[in-house]
């Protein structure tokens, strides 16, 4: 049923909409434009590493796509702040995820997606934002969106901060592994970038661990 109705959703989404959206998320910020290009590059690799059919891999490239909409609401001295976020100024920051959300709220066929944009920054243990859902509560695609998001923004330059490595990332993500990822996708997910670049994080462990003489 589940796979129906996301087969369902990609014919009805209006995607002429969805490109305004794009050209609009240009407008607003050129860091955004490659991050949700890069996210939605990511999703479409973990929802296929998932084994989730083409019409479920191509709905998870489109949320990757517009998971950001709501930053064209963010004002600019926030978004493009080179240090940190003051506690007021990252509350504003946070409304993205709702406003993104109902932005899409006047696209024809877009509610599951909707609520797939709202939750991405919600936590596996409900620790997140805008409503504290926690586990399986969180939409699926929100789950993968928190990772992919992640892993993009550690590994990109950022104007506040230089980009992690690869294996500092994907430690990073095993660390936050069942607090604010879901434990199951990080696994597949690093799986995944394992694949993809050809880094094992587990064989780069291992060379590291001293030779004992026997």
């Amino acid at each position: 049923m589940l796979k129906e109705a996301r087969e369902s959703l990609v014919d009805q989404v209006d995607m002429d909409a969805i490109e305004d959206f794009c050209r609009e998320i240009y407008k607003c910020d050129e860091y955004t434009l490659v991050h949700v290009q890069h996210v939605a590059d990511l999703m479409a690799g973990l929802a296929s590493q998932l084994g989730m059919c083409c019409d479920e891999i191509n709905l998870a490239y489109m949320v990757g796509v517009i998971h950001d909409v709501g930053k064209i609401k963010t004002p600019d001295a926030i978004l493009h702040k080179p240090g940190c976020l003051t506690a007021d100024e990252f509350e504003i920051m946070k409304r993205h995820a709702s406003d993104g959300a109902l932005m899409l709220a006047g696209i024809a066929g877009a509610d599951p997606i909707m609520s797939v944009i709202r939750h991405h920054h919600e936590r596996f243990d409900g620790k997140g934002y805008p409503d504290g859902l926690s586990g399986r509560q969180i939409p699926e695609l929100s789950r993968m969106l928190a990772i992919c998001d992640a892993f993009d923004a550690m590994t990109t330059h950022r104007c506040y901060r230089d980009p992690v490595n690869l294996r500092d990332c994907l430690l990073e993500l095993r660390r936050c592994s069942g607090t604010q990822f879901d434990p199951e996708l990080c696994k597949v997910f690093i799986e995944f970038i394992d694949e993809r670049f050809g880094f094992s994080l587990e064989k780069e462990q291992a060379a590291e661990l001293p030779v004992v003489a026997g």
